[in-house]
């Protein structure tokens, strides 16, 4: 009795309910008479019940058999529900994902990346929210999300980073600022500005202090915002400087909106990508959003 019950002596079993006719179960399920009569057979001896009385060449349920019967119809029904949402997985793009992305990443960036893998994926549904710096590791071990679009997280066995990019950072100031017209600036004259960083997550903040007191370099660091666009406008906006990495401000430099100040030989570079969980590889849509990435990367030149 607590053995799990055969589906395909279910399918025999609630066929047979239905038409009341071995002969008739037989053509609906394909089957012979013997087969139908051997499942039932099997099935009355699993669960010890008549399941089914004979009344010339025609069979109605008893009474363990009405009981057998309602439960047997709906796990049936679960079963081919399971099948359909199987089966509507396997469609390439027919999925749900699930999407963090740190905020350093630009909106356009995002928003490109998004437009071609609804146009490759009509049908998937995309979740996308905003993470902090460190959160990737957190977010993916509670299965919060699928994939995190993000700087290089600390190694971790249970982690797999998949590389986007590598840039260096730099220190900037707007074109107006009196830095901006100089060669070379010098540790005293950074030391004297103001400066607004983008918040980063430990193991980052920990690389660039370590970077800064290898140059002997002090900043002033009068801010730490999470919005990326927030800090190019006071950038833009007042006589601060910040430290970015180039690809976030390609445009800026190009325009010479932003000015990159020259204090040292070695800078500090960063790496950025798709972290996703080692428990599982990625599907074909996953695939394609890195592939999408990867594409948008190639445009930030």
């Amino acid at each position: 009795m607590h053995e799990t019950l055969d589906s395909r002596q279910l399918k025999a079993f609630v066929s047979l309910a239905q038409t009341g006719s071995h002969t008739l179960s037989a053509k609906e399920l394909c089957l012979t008479h013997s087969a139908v009569s051997h499942s039932i057979r099997n099935l009355e001896e699993q669960v010890a019940c008549r399941l089914f009385h004979k009344l010339g060449k025609k069979v109605t349920l008893t009474e363990a058999g009405e009981a057998l019967l309602f439960h047997a119809e709906r796990a049936l029904s679960e079963m081919r529900q399971a099948r359909m949402t199987l089966a509507g997985l396997n469609k390439w793009g027919s999925r749900r994902l699930r999407l963090a992305v740190e905020a350093i990443f630009p909106p356009d960036f995002l928003t490109s990346v998004l437009l071609k893998f609804r146009r490759e994926f009509p049908r998937s549904v995309i979740q996308v929210e905003t993470c902090t710096p460190g959160q990737a590791a957190s977010l993916l071990e509670n299965r919060a999300v699928d994939l995190v679009l993000a700087a290089k997280p600390p190694a971790q066995e249970n982690l797999e980073f998949l590389p986007l990019l590598s840039d260096r950072f730099h220190l900037v100031v707007n074109a107006g600022h009196p830095l901006a017209a100089k060669s070379k600036v010098s540790r005293a004259e950074l030391a004297e500005q103001s400066c607004i960083l983008l918040r980063g997550c430990g193991h980052e903040r920990k690389a660039l202090e370590l970077f800064l007191l290898q140059r002997d370099i002090d900043l002033n660091i009068a801010a730490e915002v999470e919005n990326l666009e927030t800090v190019k406008s006071f950038v833009l906006q007042t006589q601060v400087l910040s430290l970015l990495p180039g690809w976030v401000i390609a445009p800026e430099l190009k325009h010479h909106s932003f000015i990159s100040l020259r204090f040292g030989k070695k800078p500090i570079e960063q790496s950025w990508g798709l972290v996703h969980h080692r428990d599982r590889s990625l599907n074909h849509a996953e695939s394609m959003l890195w592939k999408f990435c990867g594409q948008q990367v190639g445009t930030l030149a």
